[in-house]
């Protein structure tokens, strides 16, 4: 008892609901107000269908110059009425209204269908299945858009007249779009001296076997100077002893040991310039080796090493352009 109860009163709602609406649709439709009558009487059917229902929608549609809609839903009316009455009206309605629709037929060619096209009508999807077919449609304006990944969209505005009209847009083929162009890749900058794109050569490092060499001569001139700074310091020493010893050649108390010592401090001094000589010969090889032992890049800079010897005096040259 309680589950018949409440199922009844589910389907009297529901009744009261599409009753309501249609009410308001008579009311609206009275007062000349076609678009919100529709919009009842469309709401009053999906509460709950009905041939009456659908009759008089198809008669507010026809007013409102909508006369695709007006004969869809007096064709549904004839599907869904009993009486016999309403069909033949339903029917006789239908027939006098199909001599006077318009159609719309989009055209989309073999040639021009590509992966991933699609169409849509006002904002809406407009299904494959309705390509190339004439579709009774409302009179009014309707864009037609095409579009596919990778390619232009392409769209048209078609004008329907309400009634009569038999309109044909055909779709063309889309635009493929240009691909973004690659950025060219960077190409490392030329040395100096090098022609544009040639292949720049590694660059040795900076102690190259020459500068190897420089840098032994070096320690040697240095180890030559310590020589000879001690010799000659020792052979200064001698000299002043025998100074002390006969500091005046009338007056000398051990004649045998300042001479001794006097020798001795010339073997010493000349020890001593030795020492300077070596010194100077190795400066003079160490930097000619280090200068003309430069890595390729310093050498393209235009460097050139070139020894140097005068009277009294011995050293190296340089010359640059930079």
């Amino acid at each position: 008892m309680g589950v018949a109860l409440t199922g009844g009163g589910r389907a009297h709602a529901q009744s009261a609901e599409a009753e309501a609406l249609f009410t308001e649709g008579n009311k609206l439709m009275a007062a000349g107000s076609l678009t919100e009558a529709c919009d009842a009487f469309e709401a009053s059917n999906r509460a709950e269908p009905r041939a009456g229902t659908l009759l008089r929608l198809a008669d507010c549609r026809e007013r409102h110059q909508q006369l695709a809609s007006a004969w869809s839903a007096y064709k549904d009316a004839l599907n869904r009425a009993k009486d016999e009455r309403k069909r033949d009206y339903a029917a006789a309605q239908a027939a006098a209204l199909e001599s006077r629709l318009s159609y719309l037929t989009v055209r989309v060619a073999a040639e021009v269908r590509i992966d991933g096209l699609a169409l849509t009508r006002n904002g809406k999807p407009f299904d494959q299945a309705l390509w190339n077919h004439a579709l009774p449609i409302d009179g009014g304006d309707y864009l037609i858009v095409g579009q596919a990944p990778g390619h232009a969209p392409w769209q048209v505005t078609a004008h329907v007249p309400v009634e009569g009209g038999n309109i044909s847009v055909e779709l063309p083929r889309l635009r493929k779009l240009a691909e973004p162009a690659q950025p060219p890749i960077a190409s490392p900058p030329a040395s100096v001296g090098e022609s544009p794109g040639a292949g720049a050569p590694e660059r040795p490092g900076g102690f190259t076997t020459r500068r190897k060499a420089a840098l032994g001569f070096a320690g040697a001139g240095v180890a030559s100077v310590v020589v000879g700074v001690v010799a000659g310091v020792s052979a200064k020493s001698k000299q002043t002893d025998a100074h002390r010893l006969c500091p005046d050649r009338t007056q000398c108390l051990r004649p045998d040991q300042a001479n001794a010592l006097i020798q001795s401090g010339r073997s010493r001094a000349l020890v001593a310039n030795v020492g300077f000589g070596v010194a100077a010969a190795a400066a003079i090889a160490s930097g000619v080796l280090w200068f003309t032992g430069a890595p390729s890049g310093e050498m393209a800079a235009g460097i050139h090493v070139a020894p140097s010897v005068a009277a009294g005096a011995a050293g190296v040259v340089v010359l640059g352009r930079f």
